[in-house]
């Protein structure tokens, strides 16, 4: 927002800079009526939006990092010795750019309000104090002490105010002069185009720049007004007309009326009648502005660029590479983009039986001469029936939890194969939610197509939700589902497994032949 201002202010006043130096030598080619038409290039920018440009950027897959530490968040004894700084008054009221926009929007509204007000007072007098002495079609002709001088106002309500002595003041000719210039100010939408010149000079009510633009709007206004009305008169009633505005010239006038009372103009006024062009001149004219227009509009626009973040594809096709949903906001009825197909399940590894438990007990270490208790090492001689009685309670725990140890290898090879027949059901599975998203994808392009004036009046951009789900569908289409079988089933191994099982198997033999051997031992003592 601030950007468009600031953006729309400098363009403005560059405008009306240009139009201050050319309206001149445009009133001396092509007339008064076209240097009027070039105060649009001006209000065109005004209501100019901010141009937008849609860049669509990679960015790496986001990849989630776990913290090293425990967050802040977990200490309440630190945070509750942290004492947050009291914020600044210019803080609490939203900040500068709240504040100077609350500013500039006050001010405008106060000085709009305030010279509206003038303007309802004045009308309220003239009508209050006025008599209807005729009507041109809607608009009537109301006669009123006070005002000096014919003057048009109203939108709704069109009236034609003129002076208590207006028959005697003014010739037969001098007054109907006087209420067809005031005619073609209410029927050429003169007094509509006041306001809106108003309301722009209120928002710009800083700029200097701007109060002379609206002088100078008002008078090519009525020296275009004065131009209609010649066009359509004689060559011989230049003078009449010129007599009756100079009568007119009281010095008075109300803000969104149009009046023949301008003194510090009429000698402008009176040259620029002198100038005469032709009806193709006119023409001509009128079809230069539009080209400026045309042209000035996408020159000085403010201009923004609104990046598209598009993931990359991923390097390999793993399963968590499997792109997110997209979430569209919009309103009720319309799509939401579809996720991606779900990951196969697979196994990771079969079930390896364990390692057999050590025989010695933690106090007893027993070697083939030797016998270790509580850190004394003695020989078998020298052993008491007691020490023998726990050596023998040692081995019988030892020999129980080796039988409870059993290595089941039509088991195992059940698993292996309950777990490639997953894989395959799984594969099956994943091409046909592959295949149904891409389906639910290009629906979703169609949907978003059909409902994107939907969208935009929601505050969202079309070509956004487009972009992401281009995106989605990219990265469906980069995964490869024989890839990820294989990577899936790298661990269900036959060869490995039974390696693991035979190792095993060797382990339990190993244990049983140990704990035979110290049981004889024992017995031939």
């Amino acid at each position: 927002m601030t950007g468009w201002l600031l953006g729309t202010l400098l363009a403005t006043s560059g405008l009306i800079l240009l139009v201050l130096l050319i309206r001149e030598p445009v009133r001396s080619r092509f007339g008064s009526r076209v240097a009027y038409g070039l105060w649009l290039i001006p209000a065109a920018r005004l209501l100019m939006p901010t141009m937008t440009e849609t860049v669509e950027r990679t960015v790496p897959a986001a990849t989630p990092v776990l913290p090293l530490v425990r967050p802040v968040g977990g200490e309440p004894m630190l945070l509750s010795n942290v004492a947050a700084p009291a914020p600044t008054l210019i803080e609490q009221l939203g900040g500068w750019p709240t504040v100077l926009l609350t500013l500039w929007l006050g001010v405008a509204i106060g000085i709009f309000l305030s010279r509206i007000s003038a303007f309802l007072r004045d009308r309220r007098a003239i009508l209050a104090r006025g008599m209807e002495i005729g009507r041109i079609g809607a608009i009537r002709i109301v006669r009123s002490d006070e005002v000096s001088s014919p003057v048009a106002f109203g939108i709704v309500d069109r009236v034609i105010a003129v002076p208590a002595g207006f028959e005697r003041l003014y010739n037969e000719r001098e007054r109907r002069f006087a209420l067809d210039h005031e005619l073609a100010h209410h029927r050429s939408g003169d007094l509509v185009a006041n306001v809106f010149a108003f309301v722009l000079l209120c928002l710009q009510w800083f700029n200097p720049l701007a109060w002379v633009a609206h002088a100078a709007f008002r008078f090519d206004q009525e020296a275009a007004c004065d131009a209609r009305v010649l066009d359509k008169a004689r060559a011989d009633d230049r003078a009449g007309y010129g007599r009756a505005i100079a009568k007119a010239a009281s010095g008075r006038a109300l803000l969104f009326a149009s009046a023949l009372d301008r003194r510090n103009t009429l000698h402008r006024r009176l040259r620029s009648m002198l100038n005469s062009t032709s009806a193709g001149t006119r023409a001509a004219g009128r079809v230069m502005i539009m080209a400026a227009v045309a042209v000035a509009l996408p020159l000085t626009a403010t201009r923004a660029v609104e990046y598209i973040d598009v993931p990359a594809a991923p390097a390999s096709p793993a399963l968590a590479a499997a792109p997110k949903t997209v979430a569209v906001p919009l309103t009720p009825g319309v799509l939401a983009v579809p996720a991606a197909a779900p990951a196969v399940a697979i196994p990771s590894a079969v079930p390896v039986p364990p390692t057999p438990p050590a025989h010695s007990h933690p106090g007893v270490n027993i070697d083939r001469d030797t016998v270790t208790i509580n850190g004394r090492t003695r020989r078998w001689e020298e052993l008491s029936p007691m020490e023998k009685q726990e050596i023998r309670r040692e081995l019988a725990e030892a020999r129980e939890e080796l039988a409870r140890t059993r290595i089941d290898r039509a088991e195992i090879e059940r698993d292996v194969r309950e777990a490639l027949e997953e894989a395959k059901l799984d594969r099956e599975e994943l091409r046909r939610d592959l295949a149904e998203t891409k389906i639910e994808m290009d629906q979703a392009m169609r949907e978003i197509d059909a409902n994107a004036a939907h969208i935009r009046r929601a505050g969202h951009n079309p070509e956004t939700i487009k972009a992401q789900v281009r995106a989605s569908l990219k990265a469906v289409e980069a995964i490869d589902i024989e890839a990820i079988r294989r990577q899936a089933l790298a661990s269900v191994d036959p060869a490995r497994i039974a390696a693991s099982v035979a190792a095993a198997e060797a382990s339990v033999a190993q244990a049983q032949a140990e704990i035979d051997r110290l049981e004889e031992r024992l017995d031939d003592d």
